[in-house]
């Protein structure tokens, strides 16, 4: 877990597990990127680099919590929403985060990039994205639920210990809430318990090609492209 920006790479050390509020954080994200566009002087339509975003989101924070840009009411969750939202941006790509900022992303595609963001920070998610979400797609076995979770979390702990120091409250705010932005990525849906397929639009495929293994993180074949 080295470092508290760009993407988790476990090589033995311990998950980050502070995926406990926000779900997807769509909006928030796309608030955010703009306004780390607008402070690193990098024009939407001129932004491609493929260099990831990293710890230099950090430095929007303190202005994005002072300006209030996400118009929360508290103080403390204001904090925490900015904290949560900037970090899971570190994880993406100039180019990737250009897009989602810019005026020609889809609500889709700004959702799907937001999932991608969550899923690289947090190997742990992108883990479950590609071991049981996706996998329940390719296999035709579309419903999922906290059993199926629970069970992959059962499965990890044999190797990362600190799954099973967390307690109780915090375990189920993990799994909730990785339910919660699963569907408001539109690739759950809770009133069936069923996976939902995905297919990104070409432009956010042309994007994505160039990280091939983000496509590794939806219920979708490759094939489709």
């Amino acid at each position: 877990m080295a470092g508290s920006y760009g993407a988790e790479s476990t090589r033995g050390e311990r998950y980050r597990l502070s995926f406990t509020v926000g779900g997807l954080l769509a909006l928030q994200g796309r608030a955010l990127a703009e306004m780390y566009l607008d402070h690193v002087g990098c024009s939407n339509a001129g932004c491609s680099s493929q260099a990831e975003v990293g710890e230099s989101i950090a430095t929007i924070r303190q202005q994005a919590i002072e300006e209030n840009v996400l118009a929360i009411r508290t103080d403390s969750a204001n904090r925490r929403v900015v904290a949560e939202t900037t970090r899971r941006l570190s994880a993406l790509t100039v180019g990737e985060l250009a897009y989602l900022a810019g005026p020609d992303s889809s609500t889709s595609d700004r959702e799907a990039l937001m999932w991608i963001a969550m899923c690289r920070y947090y190997a742990i998610v992108g883990e479950f994205a590609g071991e049981v979400l996706k996998k329940h797609y390719l296999t035709g076995n579309t419903h999922l639920d906290f059993e199926d979770y629970d069970r992959f979390i059962a499965d990890k702990a044999t190797w990362h210990p600190e799954l099973e120091t967390i307690s109780e409250g915090t375990a189920k705010k993990l799994r909730s809430n990785l339910f919660k932005a699963m569907r408001e990525a539109h690739l759950f849906d809770k009133n069936s318990d069923m996976v939902v397929s995905f297919l990104p639009s070409p432009s956010l495929a042309d994007i994505l090609m160039k990280r091939p293994d983000s496509f590794g993180f939806f219920p979708m074949r490759e094939s489709s492209l």
